[in-house]
């Protein structure tokens, strides 16, 4: 019975913490260049009792457990705005930043620019966009066309070459913030293979690419066994207080 009890305290506190992956996309689904998390569920062996070292005499009792998460990186639907600070990016190609807090460089699908108080192109508060050789951009104007290859042309005729990194589709990334990754095996500026298209779209932002209709049926089904889980518990539960009593009464 306390091999049940294992298992289903087990499912409880997995589907939690799905179920926590999950509000969290739909929390950001209408943050720019946020890439959908997966939580990606696994199964290990555990023996719980050994005897004699002698594992076919227990059986083997095998677990549901949340691994890791995984980052989704497919690219989303862009939001056209016309305005000249927002970027969009076609391909596996993204920005580079200097975060704010930590001087890290990391990579992001937002394209939401703005002009900090000393005129370097910034995302916000995040930190600031890096050019092809990492250096911070301090454009001074929002008056600048970007070609389709990333070149900056200020209108008085200043140029800069933004700073853009390939990742090979299915990267396994970790997540900074909401918008930005580091990859576990990093990455060189610039290493965008030969022949690899992309675009950068001057204009436009990337969306979310959060399915709000996949992540409803995703958390319908964690909140079913969830609540599976529970009610198992406590039935297995009663049945050990019933147990424990008899056992006291011999």
């Amino acid at each position: 019975m306390l091999r049940g009890y294992y298992t289903a305290a087990n499912g409880i506190i997995n589907e939690q913490r799905i179920l926590n992956v999950i509000t969290n996309n739909m929390a950001n689904v209408k943050t720019a260049g946020y890439k959908t998390e997966n939580a990606i569920p696994t199964t290990f062996a555990e023996q719980m009792l050994l005897i004699n070292g002698k594992s076919s005499e227990t059986g083997t009792i095998r677990y549901r457990t949340l691994d890791y998460t995984f980052t989704n990186l497919e690219q989303a639907s862009f939001e056209n705005t016309g305005s000249r600070l927002d970027a969009a990016l076609i391909g596996n190609v993204y920005f580079n930043i200097r975060q704010r807090t930590t001087g890290d460089s990391l990579l992001t699908r937002n394209g939401q620019f703005s002009l900090d108080a000393e005129g370097y192109l910034a995302l916000g508060s995040a930190g600031r966009i890096l050019d092809e050789n990492g250096n911070e951009i301090q454009i001074g104007t929002a008056d600048f066309t970007i070609s389709r290859d990333g070149v900056i042309t200020t209108d008085d005729g200043r140029i800069f070459t933004l700073g853009l990194t390939y990742l090979e589709p299915g990267t396994d990334v970790e997540r900074i913030d909401d918008n930005m990754f580091l990859p576990y095996d990093g990455f060189i500026t610039g290493n965008i293979p030969d022949g690899e298209t992309f675009e950068v779209r001057q204009g436009s932002y990337e969306r979310s690419n959060v399915d709000v209709a996949e992540e409803t049926i995703k958390a319908m089904d964690a909140q079913n066994v969830f609540t599976a889980c529970s009610t198992a518990l406590k039935i297995i539960n009663s049945v050990n207080q019933i147990a424990a009593n008899d056992l006291a009464k011999i």
